[in-house]
């Protein structure tokens, strides 16, 4: 670390020592094998606060005035990674993106705050993988599974106060949601998984919920952050399952929007839930119906009118391909940059046609997932379409002969005006089976499979 960062370090401590008036905060580092020639700081809104340019040699320093104490997003291409800031920091990021978070190293001021939250986030991401087999165990030793974490998690946080006695309060709480909030959506799936979504009437709830007297959802500045947030959303889809409703019906999606007007109070965090919720929704149906209940309840629950036009965007751009028609005959540009009508590309093959938007998702995990559908359809055609004009957007690790780009006047873009990624399923005939899905769903596997 200190012999990439060291001159950078230097540039801080005189910076500092010239501007001892001025509420300054620095900000700098390392990228090895950036992916874009830029990073991004983002506050808890996720606006961008700044943007800071890399040098010649990859490496970056930013200067921040009267910045509040608290988390903030780091971001670099399409990935991301919390940083807690307090006025006056001094602190250096290295990271090489082949391996994001793993890599990532923090050196300066507040520099045992951000390790700590890394190093935990890790963990975290560990006991999710970890953890599938303990939700087959009987409730009992369940808790006894979870009681165990608990007391490595209380030990550490004894542990940080030993070490770090003047650690603020402010840190310490994001530290405990850190470490605590995994825990919370761990008992509460169990319950959901094994009792509410079959047997509602035979959990003893007190058991999986004692930690709701001493929490709180309603916390605008750290709904961005996920241990929060997939608590959060825990806490929601709990009290739904709770009342017997079915997860594939209008009605559940129907009462998760109720929940969420109901229980969350910040007018500003009850708009990012609703429309989280129905977009989440949306993408998990395995046919692109509308749920014309659901948006109607959006509409009402909602404060957000901007929220509003992009889901009436995601809600026109369904009806422009729809099921059981023949696939608008769009222009597009094939691999080797020559202009191709999508007909003449999937001519009788079954097709799958993902179109993309790099800002919701990595190189990494489109490659992974495309790969691993390609590798288990190999009748299948598969098309990566970008729905941004630049070739030079590969993805490093899917054969180029499946990406294509569109160009900024093609048809195409007139069902692509919400610029969220739409997969669509084609079948031998050019007849759409399935016109709006998600990527991640592992419903439409199946669907791939019949397709003719």
């Amino acid at each position: 670390m200190i012999k990439y960062l060291a001159p950078l370090l230097s540039i801080f401590l005189l910076s500092c020592n010239n501007t001892k008036k001025e509420d300054l905060t620095y900000i700098g580092g390392k990228i090895i094998n950036p992916k874009s020639d830029f990073v991004t700081l983002h506050d808890h809104y996720e606006e961008v606060i700044d943007s800071i340019k890399l040098k010649s040699d990859n490496t970056f320093t930013g200067t921040f005035k009267n910045i509040k104490s608290g988390l903030y997003l780091f971001k670099h291409g399409a990935e991301y990674q919390y940083i807690f800031l307090e006025p006056q920091d001094s602190l250096l990021i290295r990271l090489n993106t082949w391996d994001f978070d793993e890599s990532l190293v923090f050196s300066g001021s507040n520099a045992e705050k951000n390790n700590a939250l890394i190093e935990n986030f890790l963990v975290n991401e560990k006991q999710v993988k970890d953890f599938y087999q303990f939700y087959k165990l009987a409730p009992d030793n369940f808790l006894q599974t979870v009681d165990s974490l608990k007391t490595i998690k209380d030990n550490y946080i004894e542990d940080y106060n030993t070490n770090y006695p003047n650690t603020s309060k402010s840190y310490l709480d994001i530290l405990k949601v850190a470490l605590y909030y995994p825990l919370f959506t761990k008992l509460e799936t169990y319950a959901i998984n094994n009792y509410l979504k079959e047997k509602p009437d035979n959990i003893n709830e007190s058991n999986f919920i004692l930690h709701r007297n001493k929490i709180n959802i309603n916390s605008d500045s750290l709904m961005f952050f996920s241990p929060y947030r997939k608590y959060v959303y825990n806490n929601i889809y709990y009290d739904v399952y709770a009342k017997k409703i079915k997860d594939d019906s209008d009605e559940f999606t129907v009462s998760v929007l109720e929940t969420v007007n109901k229980k969350i109070g910040s007018q500003e965090l009850k708009n990012r839930l609703l429309k989280e919720t129905i977009i989440r929704h949306f993408y998990t149906k395995t046919s692109c119906s509308l749920n014309k209940k659901a948006y109607n309840a959006f509409a009402e629950f909602s404060s957000n009118n901007a929220d509003k036009e992009e889901i009436g965007c995601l809600l026109t751009d369904v009806k422009h391909i729809p099921k059981n028609r023949l696939l608008p005959n769009f222009k597009l540009f094939s691999p080797q940059g020559s202009m191709e009508k999508i007909r003449d590309v999937i001519k009788g093959n079954s097709t799958v046609i993902y179109f993309r938007n790099k800002d919701y998702s990595s190189d990494n995990w489109v490659a992974s997932r495309m790969n691993y559908l390609i590798n288990n359809n190999p009748d299948v055609k598969f098309l990566v379409i970008n729905m941004d004009n630049d070739k030079n957007e590969y993805i490093k690790d899917l054969n180029i002969k499946h990406q294509f780009y569109l160009h900024k006047e093609s048809d195409a873009h007139k069902f692509l005006t919400s610029k969220y990624p739409r997969m669509v399923l084609v079948n031998k005939k050019g007849i759409v089976e399935n016109g709006f899905c998600a990527l991640s769903s592992k419903k439409i596997e199946k669907q791939i499979t019949e397709l003719y």
